[in-house]
């Protein structure tokens, strides 16, 4: 069983960065314990009912609900009256508040600091995080890739960080962002943080990463590695790995898209395995993952794939 944290995780950033929301019974069942969290720790809040739903029978028709005492039915033109679950009328949706009151607690933002809309739905100021003589502006961004909201986002970010230094965190791809023109460090709100007992947690080494001169960034940063590469996000679908597996993401990783030897990996990462397919091979899900995120060759070099 994948590790239910970085799924809710993604599920909170998908439902956050789409605006919409979530109901369960349209949910891939094996995500229905990260809902659950989500709605227990209040990250997901309830929105409007949907007003019809997919015919659970035939999967094709949409149908209206329809109270016949104490059943729900829908009308379905192929076939006939069905039955309804409150659950597939239930709808679920990102809560902006939450999600800014637990990176303010993530960052140490004094409890006194409001956050504050910049953008309608788009752009917030989480707050200020101060650290000895610097104070950044922590910002939270999503959408960033619809060209609708894009004029007015750029142009609120390029006001904010004007005054002050910022780091931007997004629920939008870095590849998809259009944040042309902006120096500040942008991050993706799964790297920064991690998702542990209802709260979020800061990411060290990507909060190192985002204090650096812009020099000396790269933004090539993959969001599919967490927990220093234990676990992997991919599509969604989360894997853990063990530390010799994490061991060779982080070498894969170091050399920036560059191809490495068999031999050197093995020997950094102290296997006395032949290659990096032996340490994956014998675990179906772990090997699929592997095979996403790496590619090689038949003379024994490796590479990360590009996110």
């Amino acid at each position: 069983m994948t590790p239910v944290a970085p799924r809710a995780l993604t599920l909170l950033v998908d439902t956050f960065e789409g605006g919409g929301s979530v109901i369960e019974d349209l949910l891939d069942p094996a995500h229905h314990d990260a809902l659950r969290v989500l709605r227990d720790c209040g990250a997901l809040t309830a929105a409007k009912d949907v007003p019809v739903v997919l015919c659970p029978w035939c999967g094709e028709q949409d149908i209206a609900p329809q109270q016949a005492g104490k059943t729900l039915l829908g009308l379905c033109p192929d076939c006939g009256y069905v039955p309804i679950t409150n659950t597939a009328l239930h709808a679920w949706a990102a809560d902006p508040d939450w999600l800014l009151a637990r990176l303010r607690q993530a960052f140490g933002i004094a409890a006194r600091q409001d956050s504050s809309e910049l953008v309608p739905g788009t752009l917030w100021k989480v707050g200020d995080h101060k650290e000895n003589r610097r104070s950044r502006r922590i910002l939270l961004a999503r959408q960033l890739a619809d060209s609708g909201v894009h004029r007015s986002s750029l142009a609120a970010l390029k006001d904010s960080i004007e005054r002050d230094n910022a780091v931007i965190i997004g629920t939008t791809s870095r590849s998809a962002a259009r944040i042309d023109g902006i120096s500040s460090p942008y991050v993706h709100l799964t790297e920064i943080a991690h998702f542990r007992s209802g709260k979020l947690e800061l990411d060290e080494a990507r909060w190192e990463w985002c204090l650096k001169p812009a020099h000396l960034r790269t933004h090539e940063a993959s969001p599919v590695f967490h927990e220093n590469f234990r676990v992997a996000v991919i599509e969604g679908d989360a894997c853990e790995f063990s530390a010799t597996q994490a061991a060779i993401f982080g070498y894969l990783y170091a050399a920036k898209g560059r191809k490495c030897h068999k031999d050197s990996i093995m020997g950094e990462v102290d296997s006395a395995q032949k290659n990096p397919v032996e340490l994956f091979r014998h675990n179906t899900r772990q090997f699929e993952a592997f095979n996403k995120v790496v590619e090689w060759d038949d003379y024994g070099f490796y590479a990360l794939k590009r996110f």
